[in-house]
């Protein structure tokens, strides 16, 4: 950045950035060649993410004006920044393939999620959680195991309950059938 104009225009933007995420993640991206930050960027704007290299000093400032401030500290060296607004587990399950894939490159260095700090490991460990769609899908499963067996438990009842009923219908048919037969036996005699 040249002039004065030009860093308060970036540092503005990263604000708004910061200041619209969810999820924030550091890495360093120390190391990593031209065509695998191409690959990565399409990975991460296909989720709906932004992946930003950032000058440390602007990014900083930014942190600051942001409600990110906790995270200010960790703009050290080469660092890249993905940014997540919904799915902020995503970044982490996308630097997590990234890492099995290119051995020791994009380490991360810290994340900002839902207003707590995550370190490298804890990160990794994010990666991990199930993204939304099938976490409410299992939520949903759960809440549908128990209405099956309540419904299963009174179509059960209802079923013997008409068996029950057509027995004694069977047997009041039965009996006056046989009640007829006699009496018709006692005019006939």
């Amino acid at each position: 950045m040249s002039t004065k104009v030009e860093r308060t225009l970036a540092i503005e933007k990263l604000t708004k950035v910061f200041s619209g995420a969810a999820g924030i993640y550091l890495a360093d991206n120390n190391k990593i060649s031209v065509s695998q930050v191409m690959k990565l960027r399409v990975n991460v704007r296909k989720k709906g993410m932004r992946f930003i290299v950032v000058k440390n000093s602007l990014a900083r400032i930014a942190a600051q004006r942001s409600d990110k401030k906790s995270i200010a500290d960790f703009f050290k060296g080469p660092t890249a920044v993905i940014v997540a607004s919904d799915d902020v587990a995503a970044p982490a399950r996308i630097i997590k393939d990234f890492q099995k894939e290119n051995k020791n490159l994009l380490a991360v260095k810290a994340a900002f999620v839902d207003g707590s700090v995550f370190s490298a490991d804890e990160v990794l460990k994010l990666a991990d959680i199930p993204n939304r769609e099938v976490l409410l899908a299992q939520f949903v499963g759960c809440l549908k195991q128990p209405m099956s067996r309540l419904a299963g438990a009174l179509d059960g009842i209802i079923t013997k309950l008409v068996g029950t009923i057509d027995a004694v219908k069977g047997k009041k048919v039965n009996t006056s059938a046989q009640s007829s037969i006699n009496h018709e036996t006692d005019i006939n005699s």
